[in-house]
């Protein structure tokens, strides 16, 4: 078993976690913030290492609860701390809270600047007559077949998620006082269909 002190050492060493504060002959309490890069929420980590080397899981909270102690009172769970001990972690925390680390996480989101971007490589990169395919400057895929992108690019999110965020930042092209608030219609030579229609940065056009 590792003893708590090296292990420690290690800790602040990589700086993943901060030390947040200590039992006399029992655990440190460390901290982190946890940042979503999907949502960019945080979260405050915290977690304890004892002295023979073992540490607890990771708890989290959530940022908006921590306006006062009670938010970390499951703490008092864990072996090592105390109830009266939580107003201590508390005003630990809050001490310190501006120079915790931190950590990136996804929570199987990824940010929507980062799904826009993996759609125009999308249609840069997989060229389908009628399906996918750039033309005056704006990456469009078929609306029926949309599921089918965001599927194999795993972004985290919705079609319509996806398309009002996109909306949002007007990066859709829509025809507007219709029934499909989200989709750009389009001939591509055989039939008008239906196709999320987004504009990209400046490349070479791959034809229809």
């Amino acid at each position: 078993m590792v003893h708590m002190a090296e292990f420690v050492e290690r800790i602040i060493a990589a700086g993943t976690m901060a030390k947040v504060y200590e039992v006399a002959g029992g655990p440190v309490v460390f901290g982190a913030w946890s940042r979503d890069v999907g949502t960019m929420e945080r979260r405050l980590k915290l977690a304890l290492v004892y002295p023979d080397g073992e540490i607890s899981p990771v708890r989290e909270y959530a940022k908006r609860k921590l306006t006062e102690a009670k938010a970390l009172n499951d703490l008092a769970d864990l072996d090592g701390i105390a109830p009266k001990m939580v107003n201590e972690i508390y005003e630990a925390v809050m001490k310190q809270h501006r120079n915790l680390p931190v950590q990136e996480d996804r929570n199987g989101q990824c940010s929507i600047m980062q799904a826009y971007h993996a759609l125009c490589e999308y249609v840069r990169e997989y060229e389908e007559p009628g399906k996918v395919f750039i033309r005056d400057g704006y990456g469009n895929i078929l609306a029926s077949y949309l599921p089918n992108v965001l599927k194999r690019l795993e972004l985290g999110y919705s079609r319509l998620e996806l398309e009002k965020n996109l909306k949002s930042w007007n990066l859709l092209r829509v025809n507007n006082g219709t029934a499909h608030p989200y989709t750009y219609k389009i001939n591509t030579g055989s039939a008008n269909n239906w196709f999320l229609s987004f504009r990209l940065s400046e490349k070479s056009e791959v034809a229809a």
